[in-house]
């Protein structure tokens, strides 16, 4: 066992009593919950002592990771297990709409599958076409995640960066809107200081908020 997974396990056994006393009783209660099956024949009669086999292949609670790993790995036989466990496990996926590799430079736009490669940012629609094939839920991350704004956008005025985030916004919309239910409008708004001007202006989250609304009538912001 290596030392990063002892520092791990070293803070679950120092709240190893907190677990017991609020955690596991929490996961009964809030988590799960009970029911009944009536097991009958083709004429609606209960059959008695029947013995089933129940295999849960669904769930309505969203769990997810991101998906910035596909087609990303060493080998093929890598890439095909890093599908088949992603999409054993997860029913959502986030996918990296970072602003500096959906367009590295203006109007150079990464959403189509066959576009130049970035690390751990897989094309957009080699995504997509995944999740619909698996039946996974894919999610938005991020339209205005300032951190991960292109150098290019940088020495740009405020009025600037507005006008070129909302037609960033617009195209992502015109896309993928129908096709990605929750929209992830901003991320980690506790910088010190933006890489923009337009960061530390007073009406960012609103104004972005509101331009998003715009585009995204009917999807869930967040």
């Amino acid at each position: 066992m290596d030392f990063d997974r002892l520092l791990v396990l070293d803070y679950f056994e120092k709240n190893k009593d907190f677990y017991k006393s609020t955690v596991y009783p929490n996961i009964e209660k809030h988590r799960k919950g009970g029911c009944t099956l009536r097991v009958c024949d083709k004429s609606g009669n209960p059959i008695k002592n029947a013995r089933v086999k129940i295999k849960q292949i669904s769930h309505a609670f969203k769990f997810g990771a991101n998906l910035f790993m596909l087609a990303e790995l060493e080998t093929e036989e890598k890439n095909r297990l890093y599908e088949k466990y992603f999409k054993d496990v997860f029913n959502m996926a986030t996918l990296p709409f970072y602003w500096n590799t959906t367009e590295p430079q203006p109007k150079e736009y990464r959403f189509d599958k066959g576009c130049t490669k970035y690390y751990r940012r897989p094309p957009i629609d080699l995504c997509m076409e995944f999740c619909k094939e698996n039946k996974i839920e894919p999610r938005e991350h991020a339209l205005a995640y300032e951190a991960h704004f292109p150098e290019w956008l940088r020495s740009k005025s405020v009025s600037k960066i507005k006008e070129l985030l909302e037609e960033r916004i617009s195209i992502i919309a015109k896309r993928y809107k129908d096709d990605i239910p929750t929209i992830e409008v901003t991320n980690e708004m506790l910088w010190w200081e933006g890489k923009t001007a337009f960061y530390d202006e007073e009406d960012y989250i609103e104004w972005c908020f509101k331009t998003a609304r715009k585009y995204f009538p009917k999807n869930q912001l967040v």
